[in-house]
């Protein structure tokens, strides 16, 4: 299946199906506001998710210790991350001429999503530790506003970031259990 408005006919079914559900989405272009929004989020979203941790970690047997560990994690899991990505050498949709580069990103290669990953693992560090559903529901609706926004600025295909986000997820549920409670 050759794409015609390509330059090139994706060799993986992996990159057809990212290519397909990347233009169902609109990502990349549309209306102005909607890319400004996605711009603001996917740069400042990484402020909310702090000060969720943060309203965490206060209450907790462990205080702001439980927010130092999950953020040590997440950075060593967006580490590992970026190693992957280095590996695989996934291009990014801007980097394949689907759409304007909007956040000025380099060229380095873009799965699994190092912020996806990085909000996973928060994510799923401190699952275990809050009663709280209302904060673990709005730190899963900042992850997946990041994921869109990283999405629709062309920094990511879609499975780079559902990918990231189960990785990250699952990193960091493994170690947020560990963790006395």
């Amino acid at each position: 299946m050759a794409d015609q408005t390509l330059p090139f006919a994706p060799a993986s079914p992996w990159l057809r199906v990212d290519i397909w559900l990347f233009r169902r989405l609109g990502a990349g272009r549309g209306p102005v506001a909607a890319l400004v929004l996605a711009r603001l989020v996917a740069r400042w979203s990484w402020l909310p998710l702090l000060a969720l941790v943060v309203l965490v970690s206060l209450p907790h047997p462990l205080g702001p210790a439980l927010a130092l560990l999950c953020l040590s994690w997440a950075g060593l899991v967006q580490l590992a991350g970026k190693r992957l990505a280095r590996r695989w050498q996934a291009q990014r949709p801007f980097a394949l001429g689907l759409c304007p580069n909007h956040l000025g990103h380099g060229g380095r290669a873009g799965f699994p999503s190092s912020h996806a990953l990085v909000m996973g693992a928060v994510l799923g560090a401190l699952l275990p530790h809050t009663g709280s559903g209302a904060l673990i529901t709005a730190m899963a609706a900042v992850a997946l506003a990041t994921g869109w926004a990283r999405v629709h600025t062309g920094a990511h295909f879609p499975l780079d970031v559902l990918a990231g986000l189960a990785l990250g997820l699952a990193s960091g549920l493994a170690f947020g259990l560990v963790l006395p409670t």
